[in-house]
């Protein structure tokens, strides 16, 4: 069922700002297994599982993907544009895209064959500003389907490679959406005390603003954030994390040792794989904004290792996934069971 969410959901665009086009995947695979759903005015899309204890759990991990957007309609049918969320111009070299228009629209991105380019054109890093979308259409056509503002994905179907390995766009945060599925599926199976809210949060890649709302709206006891992080490849440093060997557990300034500290017993109850990662300040995902929310929530991080993040062929392990959803779900559980004020407490 993780691999049919994660081709199905990364199949659809949920660029960042635009996450209300494709929330029904989200019902569709997360209803069966949770008891209520709502939408924030942000977007964020949060589900919870019903508890009797008085206390709340979120799991939090964005839904939104990075992306392009149209700043131009240009003669000949082309179409300047700029990015939504970090992206390395050289990954959209040569890339198929759908512009979604008044319809969906179909292009390309090139760049000047290698004959006609100087040597130090061929030198200087490429630039946003010296790609542009070829559609086919004339301007006239074009600007009828097509305005300023539109946003466009890059067309590319999910892969499976060998064993468990799987490659797609979005995987950045999707993946971890994933993981929040497989806990809420292992907690159906498993009793647990807690109201735990499941939030696929908004607007990650443009500045945690998904997270900050719902987690305001909210307002939990403990969060757990999920993202995704570096996975190792022939070009990475040696401490990167290695794709199968579990969930990446981070330890810093911002996190909760408590709270982490009993995450990794539990993992070793269980034995669960898992890796480690030291993050002394800011770790770049929606843990800014839960942390400091409110009064302060008591937060863990927890990372899925990803190769070529940013780019259309993010590739993880889909076992990687399911082992984090079931050690979230076991952490839970025994949470439930546990002095949770001696926990939270510094």
């Amino acid at each position: 069922m993780i691999k049919e969410f994660l081709f199905d959901v990364c199949s659809n665009q949920i660029v960042s700002g635009f996450e209300h086009s494709n929330g029904s995947i989200l019902k569709k695979y997360f209803e069966p297994y949770t008891d209520s759903f709502e939408r924030d005015k942000l977007g964020s899309y949060i589900f919870k599982s019903e508890g009797t204890n008085g206390k709340k759990i979120m799991l939090a991990a964005h839904i939104d993907e990075i992306g392009l957007m149209v700043t131009k309609v240009l003669d000949g049918g082309f179409l300047s544009f700029t990015s939504v969320g970090g992206i390395n111009p050289a990954s959209l070299v040569a890339q198929e895209v759908t512009v979604y228009g008044k319809e969906n629209v179909f292009g390309v991105i090139g760049i000047k064959p290698p004959h006609v380019t100087t040597e130090d054109e061929r030198n200087k890093p490429l630039k946003l500003k010296d790609l542009y979308i070829d559609t086919g259409y004339t301007k006239e056509k074009l600007e009828k389907m097509v305005r300023v503002g539109d946003v466009a994905t890059i067309k590319r179907k999910p892969l499976q490679l060998q064993g468990t390995v799987v490659s797609a766009k979005a995987f950045d945060d999707r993946a971890c959406v994933a993981v929040m599925l497989e806990t809420a599926k292992e907690l159906k199976k498993l009793s647990h005390k807690s109201s735990i809210y499941y939030a696929a949060t908004a607007q990650e890649e443009t500045g945690y603003r998904g997270s900050t709302t719902a987690s305001y709206k909210v307002n939990p006891d403990i969060g757990i954030i999920l993202d995704v992080g570096f996975g190792m490849a022939p070009d990475m440093p040696s401490e990167t994390a290695h794709l199968g060997k579990g969930p990446v557990v981070a330890y810093g300034g911002r996190l909760n040792h408590k709270l982490t500290k009993k995450f990794v017993e539990v993992c070793k109850l269980y034995n669960f794989p898992m890796q480690y990662e030291a993050i002394p300040s800011r770790t770049g995902t929606d843990t800014e904004a839960l942390q400091v929310n409110r009064e302060g929530i008591p937060c863990i991080l927890l990372s899925i290792p990803l190769r070529y993040m940013h780019t259309s062929v993010e590739t993880i392990d889909i076992a990687d996934v399911e082992n984090t959803g079931r050690a979230i779900a076991r952490f839970i559980n025994e949470l439930d069971n546990s002095d949770l004020e001696e926990i939270l407490c510094f």
